[in-house]
């Protein structure tokens, strides 16, 4: 039972890591879609709660669906990863609110918490 267990999840790993379709697209849904510019224009109003909302959502399943990683924003809170997308966003008008996740993603790899406990392993 333990090998059919290991042979199924090895099957279900390149479906899980190809979650787009052939051609290498993906839906977005919601705010993500949003230009770099209404962002910027939200924040310059005070009115971001729904993009942190969505940037919440987004990390938690980037955090849920990548090996070896408790929390990609490291020491972050929201509110400084809400600044660094306002400067990414700010460089970068025309990219959607989904790009600037997914280089906050990229850009912060190295820096992210690899367990939830306190020792070795960040």
């Amino acid at each position: 039972m333990k090998s059919l267990t290991i042979i199924v999840s090895l099957l279900l790993i390149p479906t899980l890591s190809l979650a787009v379709d052939s051609s290498g697209n993906f839906a977005v849904w919601g705010i993500g879609k949003k230009s770099c510019f209404g962002f910027t224009q939200a924040v310059a109003a005070d009115n971001t709660e729904k993009y942190k909302d969505y940037m919440k959502g987004f990390l938690t399943a980037y955090n849920i669906f990548t090996e070896k990683t408790y929390n990609i924003t490291g020491r972050m809170n929201a509110d400084q990863v809400i600044e660094w997308m306002n400067e990414y966003c700010g460089e970068n008008p025309m990219s959607s609110v989904e790009n600037a996740l997914t280089s906050y993603t990229f850009d912060h790899y190295d820096k992210r918490l690899k367990t939830s406990g306190t020792g070795a392993g960040r």
